[in-house]
């Protein structure tokens, strides 16, 4: 198989960004549409277009031609004849719903039983679309924030202690006394499942006292969690999630910082734009911050409450030129390569890889050279190299990275 360009679907999710995909991809969008997400990858859902001499063929349907040449046998023996992650670029104007992904066992076991239900695949009730996983990571391309996982326990007594005095005891009266997960887990089911009286009694308390508060200055960590807050209630009116930075951490990465989310972390992405790289689900479990379905007891049975801070981290020197991401997912890598003229750079791992081309320019060509000769990306264009081209070069002057299978 040669190297095949890719023509990638879009999903226009109505908290994505009017500009940053465009502006990537080059091309207009005066209507102002939401691009949330580009998809590179073989999701059945919105696999990308391989450009081949026999025409544009989806690639899933291209690499279950030859999956041992498209993935390579190492590949296709660990995961299946599918490619094992997705690549994507996501660019979020608001606040994504607190949510969490299966892990793999959980996946299995509710997809078997939603076909055993006879629930269709796109059905909006539906929680499991396919049978995997979902590990990802993100790379931010610009500043971007999000929560992620429980705060420690002292924290989140301080942080509801400032916002609800008056309400403590209720609310986190069992956990203040016996700081651990088993009452982590009942406050967070308790906060999830309140009545609609007290939930609009509770935020209506929550936002006069927040706005007191800021009127007086606090520290600039509570300032902005507290403004994330009352962002949330805005978008978000009468949804007792808008208080979820109270319980989960915040954090912020600069570009080129990442964070790496596990199976049945809790998490919610609230702005930016940012590269993100997962196992090949489309497995999410939503409790709150959205109009699609949500499924409190099914959320909560995969959730992790194991209270900790989130950890951000950089790419780490793999060679000339290059710089990798330690994902600690076994389906995915991803490598950022800076590109300078008269100095290519060689693949150095074997399997499926996709490559995009950030910034600049870059010429994929294999070695030797192969039936396809060179192909040339430029700024949003990108690529799929199958695992059976063993030895290629990139050559250019820009930014490009590489997502693949872990070695």
């Amino acid at each position: 198989m040669p190297v095949f360009r890719l023509q990638n679907p879009v999903q226009h999710y109505d908290w994505g960004t009017p500009d940053a995909i465009p502006a990537l991809l080059g091309i207009e969008n005066p209507g102002g549409r939401p691009y949330a997400e580009l998809w590179m990858g073989a999701h059945p859902k919105a696999p990308s277009i391989a450009e081949t001499g026999e025409g544009r063929v989806p690639l899933d349907r291209l690499i279950d031609r030859d999956p041992a040449a498209a993935l390579g046998t190492p590949v296709v023996d660990r995961f299946g004849p599918a490619l094992p992650f997705l690549f994507k670029v996501l660019s979020s104007a608001k606040p994504l719903s607190i949510q969490a992904h299966p892990p793999k066992l959980k996946a299995e076991r509710g997809f078997e039983k939603e076909n055993d239900q006879s629930v269709p695949l796109d059905a909006p009730e539906r929680n499991y679309r396919d049978p995997n996983h979902k590990p990802e990571m993100l790379v931010a391309l610009e500043d971007f924030e999000g929560l992620c996982g429980f705060r420690p326990i002292p924290e989140i007594l301080r942080l509801i202690g400032i916002v609800a005095p008056r309400e403590f005891e209720r609310i986190a009266g069992s956990l203040s006394r016996n700081p651990g997960k088993v009452e982590l887990s009942v406050l967070f089911y308790r906060f999830l499942s309140y009545s609609s009286n007290l939930k609009r009694d509770l935020l209506y308390y929550t936002e006069r006292r927040i706005r007191r508060i800021l009127d007086h200055g606090p520290d600039a960590e509570t300032r902005e969690t507290l403004s994330w807050i009352l962002t949330l209630l805005r978008l978000h009116p009468g949804d007792i999630g808008a208080l979820a930075p109270l319980i989960l951490n915040r954090f912020r990465l600069a570009p080129g910082q990442a964070v790496f989310i596990e199976p049945g972390q809790i998490h919610a992405y609230l702005r930016g734009t940012g590269l993100e790289i997962m196992a090949n689900s489309d497995n999410v479990l939503r409790g709150a911050l959205t109009a699609k379905n949500i499924d409190i007891p099914e959320l909560l049975s995969v959730l992790s409450f194991v209270p900790a801070g989130v950890r951000v981290f950089g790419p780490e020197r793999a060679g000339d030129s290059v710089e990798e991401y330690p994902s600690g997912a076994a389906e995915f890598r991803l490598d950022r390569i800076r590109l300078e003229p008269g100095r290519p750079v060689r693949r150095h791992r074997p399997g499926p890889e996709i490559l995009l081309c950030l910034e600049g320019w870059s010429t994929i060509s294999e070695e030797p050279v192969g039936p396809g000769g060179s192909l040339a990306l430029e700024r949003g264009g990108s690529a799929f190299v199958p695992a059976d081209v063993r030895e290629y070069s990139i050559a250019g002057n820009g930014l490009v990275f590489r997502a693949g299978v872990t070695g």
